[in-house]
Parts: C-alpha cells; sequence; structure tokens
C-alpha cells in the first residue's frame, strides 16, 4: 500500500481483521465502528455545538427497517433494499423541507445516517464473498448522488439545522471513500514483478 498517514494505518488495520479465518474479527469491527463511528449526528455533545445549534437528531433504524433488512439473505436484495429505504428517507426530508418542518427534516436524516452505517457495516462484514465489489461499487455510486440532494436541503435550512446536514455530507463523503478501499487494498504490484 502506497498510501501514507492515517489512512494507511487504518487500511492496515482493516485488512488483517478480513484475513480468511477472521470473519468474527470483520463483524466485531464493524459493529465497533457502527456503535462508534468517526463522524456524524450522534457523536457531537451539546457543549461542542455552536451557540443556537439544536441537538442532533437520533441515529437509529426504524423497526421496521432492521427487520426487512435483517431478513433479506441475498448481499445484492439487502443492499438495494437499504439504499430504496436511504432514498426514502431523503424523501421525507426534502418535504419536510419544503414545508418548513426543520425538526422532522433533520430527523429523517438521523434515520438517513443510521442506515448508512447498517449497511457500511454489513458490506464490510462481507467483504470478500462473491458478490461484494460490486455492492461496495453499487452503495458507493448511490452516496454519490445524495450529496448534491444534501447540499439542497442544507441549504434551504436555518443554520442550526444546517449546521448537521453539513456534518452529515462530511460522513456521507467519508463513507464513500471507505467504501471504495476494497477496490485498491492488496492491489499494489511491487516494482520489478507481480506477485
Amino acid at each position: 500500500m502506497t498510501n501514507s498517514g492515517a489512512q494507511s494505518s487504518n487500511r492496515n488495520r482493516t485488512s488483517l481483521l478480513v484475513r480468511p479465518g477472521s470473519r468474527y474479527l470483520a463483524v466485531l469491527f464493524a459493529a465497533i465502528v457502527l456503535l462508534t463511528g468517526s463522524t456524524g449526528f450522534s457523536q457531537t455533545t451539546d457543549e461542542e455545538l455552536p451557540p443556537g445549534v439544536v441537538p442532533p437528531p437520533l441515529n437509529l433504524l426504524s423497526k421496521q427497517e432492521k427487520t426487512e433488512l435483517e431478513s433479506e439473505r441475498k448481499m445484492k436484495n439487502r443492499t438495494k433494499l437499504a439504499l430504496q429505504f436511504m432514498d426514502d428517507r431523503l424523501k421525507l426530508s426534502e418535504k419536510a423541507t419544503e414545508t418548513d418542518d426543520f425538526p422532522e427534516a433533520l430527523a429523517q436524516l438521523g434515520r438517513f445516517q443510521a442506515l448508512i452505517r447498517n449497511t457500511a457495516g454489513y458490506l464490510k462484514g462481507n467483504e470478500g464473498n462473491k458478490g461484494s465489489f460490486k455492492n461496495f461499487k453499487r452503495f458507493e455510486m448511490t452516496l454519490r448522488e445524495f450529496i448534491p440532494r444534501l447540499e439542497l436541503i442544507r441549504r434551504e435550512l436555518p443554520y442550526e439545522y444546517g449546521y448537521h446536514v453539513r456534518e452529515l455530507m462530511k460522513f456521507v463523503s467519508d463513507t464513500r471513500m471507505n467504501a471504495l478501499e476494497p477496490f485498491f487494498d492488496d492491489t499494489v504490484i511491487p516494482e520489478g514483478g507481480s506477485r
């Protein structure tokens, strides 16, 4: 791997966890990432918020979404279902924004982020399985399409709500980059020959 700094360090740790025979560790790692996260709504405490900014929305899946996702056994179908749920949440946020229901718009984005976290963890836990690369790519491409829609929502919300949308956009961008990692891990061929 040729990247430097924290990205290289994180990639090395991730590669160690996904070796054959360590599927349990990969699932455990995904669970830790889902619970702790690096950015986004749920990590901001009221003391860290700028003055006047509302508290962040809850970052939880609905019971129905969780049940439907868990009941879907095929990775392709589960990924498509999760992306549809994300699109539905984003549409609800857009609709609430149009009617100036800013608390509802933000609440829908909290659910939207929970779906992204859940899907990222699921895909990471199934990395290397048949079809995983196609699903990572599908996930990444759809997240890329969501970013301009989030920007439009952010522009319509007052600052005290829009602040959280800006943080969500950073989270989505970071998640996209992480979704691309499987395409580049262990693909660097040393100079002078092949592996």
